[in-house]
């Protein structure tokens, strides 16, 4: 898939003037509220027009000012979920939605009809007027009227939010498949980290109608002050991890990172072979000379330091043990230890002082930084 936006447009105190190139599965639009993100769905969808400039999706042109081109919605290769998409019809569910289906060529065709009304849970009203349904009721429906037109692209409003985290995590995997599958990308709108994480980790970052960033979030961690805009606590080590077995006699999730085994907080929903981030605090991080049995702590991290930086009360020290982990100690506990760089060094970890990336959202910001690829960043705690 290939989006390329390039439009303007004033509409009450929102001046959006957005330049956009997306080739990539799925992307993250994230905002804070009057940021863009719902106005730059509705140009893509067509339910908004922009004063100037141009729109295409894989070649197709939505939308040209130069050329007088504007693709009516309905026609568009694409499946909304808008908050503001609300219709006062009549018809019933199962009419709309049987509709919707018999439009879709049969060759086309992604899901049958049954598959998403038992996924959706909306047998109980399928009868029900659509004017009638209650706001999650009626994303629901919109969302398998938008899979039913077999789209090229489809677009979410925090829609994860409307209709409940159960629906949530029933959904995600099957976003997901289509997206590796049948290279249906999404593109997830939301004020919410948590949520889009779990869908993807490329972020466009708006902010009053501008885009502020475009790219990875392990990339956007690592410019200044970017985590304090997204509103995440502090998070000095982020790392990419890949989920291998559930262990819910010992109440873990086992999983490794750069070939790194750690021992994570249970998570079964988790497909195992799936792939997500997690977080960990420096100082969250204790240091040890030797492997320490007989201690609680699951996680005993073998690696080598190779630097020792002052941080104003504190002292980072960075570890390679495959990937790379920032410790938080005091200096006093360095010259205890007698740390030098080169030598070996275990990272003592506690299971619950791991944390999911997607769990995390609007906490207080202080320090980025290693991303277990080498690449950090010491901000100020602020």
């Amino acid at each position: 898939m290939l989006l390329e936006m390039n439009v303007k447009l004033r509409r009450g105190h929102l001046d959006l003037t957005t330049q956009l190139s997306i080739n990539d599965a799925s992307v993250g639009l994230f905002g804070k509220s009057g940021a863009g993100k719902s106005t730059v769905l509705g140009l893509i969808a067509g339910t908004l027009q922009p004063q100037s400039g141009h729109i295409v999706l894989d070649g197709k042109i939505l939308y040209d000012s130069r050329k007088g081109i504007v693709m009516p919605r309905e026609q568009r290769p694409v499946g909304a979920v808008l908050q503001v998409d609300r219709t006062h019809s009549a018809e019933t569910v199962r009419d709309n939605l049987t509709a919707a289906f018999n439009r879709t060529l049969k060759h086309r065709r992604i899901f049958k009809l049954d598959f998403l009304i038992g996924l959706l849970e909306l047998e109980p009203i399928l009868n029900h007027a659509i004017a009638l349904l209650s706001a999650g009721e009626h994303q629901r429906v919109a969302l398998a009227r938008s899979l039913l037109k077999s789209p090229r692209l489809l677009l979410l409003d925090e829609t994860f939010a409307a209709i409940g985290n159960g629906y949530r995590i029933q959904l995600l995997p099957i976003l997901k498949r289509l997206q590796k599958e049948l290279g249906l990308p999404v593109l997830y709108a939301s004020q919410s980290l948590g949520e889009i994480l779990g869908l993807t980790d490329r972020l466009i970052v708006m902010e009053q109608g501008k885009v502020l960033h475009n790219g990875l979030l392990l990339d956007i961690a690592k410019q200044h002050d970017m985590l304090r805009y997204l509103g995440i606590r502090q998070i000095d080590n982020i790392l990419p991890v890949t989920l291998h077995s559930h262990d819910t006699s010992s109440g873990c999730s086992l999983a490794h990172s750069f070939g790194i085994p750690l021992a994570l907080p249970l998570r079964q929903h988790l497909a195992v072979g799936s792939q997500t981030q997690v977080s960990i605090r420096a100082n969250d991080i204790a240091l040890s000379r030797n492997y320490i049995s007989g201690i609680s702590i699951q996680n005993q991290i073998k690696g080598q330091i190779c630097a020792l930086i002052s941080s104003g009360e504190s002292l980072i020290v960075q570890v390679d043990c495959g990937g790379t982990l920032l410790a938080e100690i005091t200096p006093g506990a360095c010259q205890d230890m007698a740390l030098q760089e080169g030598e070996d060094i275990y990272c003592l970890i506690k299971t619950h002082a791991i944390s999911y990336l997607a769990e995390l959202d609007a906490q207080p910001h202080h320090r980025i930084v290693s991303h277990g690829d080498g690449h950090y960043y010491l901000g100020t705690n602020q």
